[in-house]
């Protein structure tokens, strides 16, 4: 089989795969619905995967990748960006990183079927989400307010156990979280919200107007 349309016959695969899970979730996963997507004949998923199980391991470690992996790079150009203010940053980090996951709940159930369904806290996806709160826990350590560092933590299990209930169920809260989280204007109250719980209220004096302050410095 030529090299180039074999890999291209393997991309997409793995797209329509994880475009059955985005809309149908993983249970409706099913060789025959991944082949009529993605054009190919079911032998075609047999022979570059060699199993639907497999396939699965590929979807999920690609787009755990790309929705976890890439976000601590964001994060940092972000606080880059802002000069260090990990408060401005996270203000845009989450806006930023909301709409998408709200937008494929069941991408992110897919992601933790086994340990929702079973309990099953063994997988690499679950390792590869606690590298990343450890990874967040590092970079927002500076700014979390004063405490042991149990406490620091929970603040983070807490800020992000909110994140992940909308991602997973967007309109569980229905009535009470925007209805327009998908869409960055939406999530941005959100965004707000979470980070003054998760780092506390801005101290008065980085919150008042420069103008002010240099008044009152000079009086």
């Amino acid at each position: 089989m030529d090299s180039e349309q074999g890999g291209g016959a393997r991309e997409r695969i793995i797209e329509a795969a994880i475009g059955v899970i985005e809309r149908e979730g993983l249970e409706a996963l099913t060789v025959r619905a991944i082949a009529l997507e993605a054009g190919v004949n079911v032998a075609a998923i047999n022979y570059y995967f060699g199993s639907k199980e497999r396939l699965v391991e590929v979807v999920l470690a690609r787009t755990l990748e790309n929705g976890l992996g890439g976000q601590l790079v964001e994060l940092d150009a972000l606080v880059e960006a802002e000069g260090g203010d990990v408060r401005a940053a996270l203000e845009r980090f989450v806006p930023a990183f909301l709409p998408d996951a709200v937008r494929y709940p069941r991408l992110s159930a897919a992601h933790l079927h086994d340990a929702i369904t079973r309990q099953d806290y063994t997988g690499t996806a679950v390792q590869g989400y606690r590298d990343f709160l450890e990874g967040f826990f590092r970079r927002v350590r500076p700014a979390l307010p004063a405490g042991s560092e149990e406490e620091q933590r929970l603040r983070v299990a807490a800020f992000w156990s909110a994140i992940h209930m909308v991602c997973l169920a967007p309109r569980l809260c229905e009535g009470f979280v925007p209805a327009n989280l998908h869409e960055p204007a939406g999530a941005a109250p959100f965004a707000r919200l979470l980070v003054r719980q998760l780092l506390g209220d801005r101290p008065e004096a980085e919150s008042r107007p420069r103008g002010r302050r240099r008044r009152r410095e000079r009086a």
